[in-house]
């Protein structure tokens, strides 16, 4: 890291370098709708770095844009420096919760959900902003009243049923054949499950669609 020795040489404006940097990152966030605040440490007082004709701004190391993380601010012209500048990021915006303890394998209804304001830095992509996106998910693991709801939390609820019939489609090459077959498992949309075709009586793997269907591939 080179710094400028003569106090009055120009100098970059610490403020000017982070809000080139805050920018960066507010540009670079997943969720641009949510509220946002953005704390800079740096760069340290009584340290000068020359003026710089262009900054150039990368994340260094993993980029959490979530969390903390750290920012390279780098200048090559016309003297050659660069500093690093640790970010927090509190993202505060909608965010389904239990509203009660909930056990695994629970379908859930509105009245098992709630929604608040809450700082979701820490928490990852994959929380939910309205109850509609889980509303009959199945739960996967129990929670605590308060915990958060997230995508990898649900399971879709079985559309096939092990016993029942079901249409198979055969499909490949353009062709589509329709059949029907006793499906052997319960299954959720894109899961793949066996089934038994009626009419040639084999047993084959598909795959399930939304629509309760099976699909095989050929």
């Amino acid at each position: 890291m080179i710094v400028s020795p003569c106090a009055q040489a120009a100098v970059e404006n610490p403020a000017t370098i982070r809000e080139i940097v805050r920018n960066f990152v507010r540009a670079h966030l997943p969720d641009q709708s949510a509220a946002v605040h953005i704390q800079l440490d740096g760069p340290a007082p009584g340290i000068h770095f020359p003026a710089c004709s262009k900054l150039k701004v990368t994340y260094f190391g993993y980029s959490n844009p979530y969390g903390n993380q750290t920012v390279q601010v780098h200048c090559q012209s016309p003297s050659s420096w660069q500093l690093y500048l640790p970010v927090q990021i509190q993202m505060d915006q909608s965010v389904v919760i239990a509203s009660r303890p909930l056990s695994a394998g629970s379908i859930l209804q509105a009245g098992d959900l709630a929604v608040v304001r809450r700082d979701t830095s820490g928490l990852g992509g994959n929380t939910l902003s309205s109850p509609q996106g889980a509303i009959g998910k199945i739960l996967r693991f129990g929670t605590l009243a308060g915990q958060p709801i997230t995508t990898t939390m649900l399971n879709a609820p079985d559309v096939v049923h092990a016993g029942e019939q079901v249409t198979l489609y055969a499909q490949g090459n353009g062709i589509r054949i329709a059949t029907i077959a006793d499906a052997i498992e319960n299954g959720r949309p894109g899961q793949s499950i066996m089934v038994r075709n009626l009419q040639s009586g084999r047993v084959i793997r598909g795959t399930v669609t939304a629509q309760g269907h099976v699909v095989v591939d050929f």
